[in-house]
């Protein structure tokens, strides 16, 4: 078999997932019976009403929140029953967060707040990794930033530092 022609596996996919909130009395069901698979390198909005379950299957999809039932896939991982301790170590490792608030660390510089997830991690940065994150500080236009605290920032320098 040729395995050029192979699709690549998803980024990430959820299969039958829901999640209940509230008491048995008076459940809210944020997300009911959804199934989703993201290809790498695809750009996916998730688009609803306020209250629809966008966040929630964010969160859930990002290993933040546990379904009540259905299955959860990182790349080939399925991250459904992992532990506490699992979990940290692959938003850690693989998942990326930017959020409304930017929260960047206000007593961290620019490049203090991008090696923190890494140190984070108890490692120093490879030679692989240095030579990446010059390269998105360069295109991202912040190297004559790498020295300023978050306040010294504007809005778009602090999303693009997070």
């Amino acid at each position: 078999m040729d395995d050029s022609t192979t699709p690549p596996p998803p980024a990430a996919r959820v299969a039958h997932l829901t999640k209940t909130y509230g008491s048995t009395d008076n459940p809210v069901r944020a997300l009911d019976d959804v199934s989703l698979s993201i290809g790498r390198g695809e750009f996916t909005a998730i688009m609803g009403p306020s209250g629809s379950g966008k966040s929630t299957l964010m969160h859930v999809m990002a290993a933040l929140d546990a379904p009540t039932s259905g299955r959860v896939w990182l790349g080939e991982t399925e991250i459904t029953g992992l532990g506490d301790t699992e979990l940290t170590l692959l938003r850690r490792r693989r998942i990326g967060f930017v959020f409304q608030a930017f929260n960047l660390v206000p007593t961290l510089d620019v490049r203090g707040n991008i090696a923190l997830p890494i140190e984070l991690d108890g490692r120093a940065p490879t030679a692989l990794e240095r030579a990446r994150i010059d390269g998105l500080v360069e295109s991202l236009g912040l190297a004559n930033r790498l020295t300023h605290r978050p306040h010294e920032l504007s809005g778009g320098q602090q999303q693009r530092v997070a």
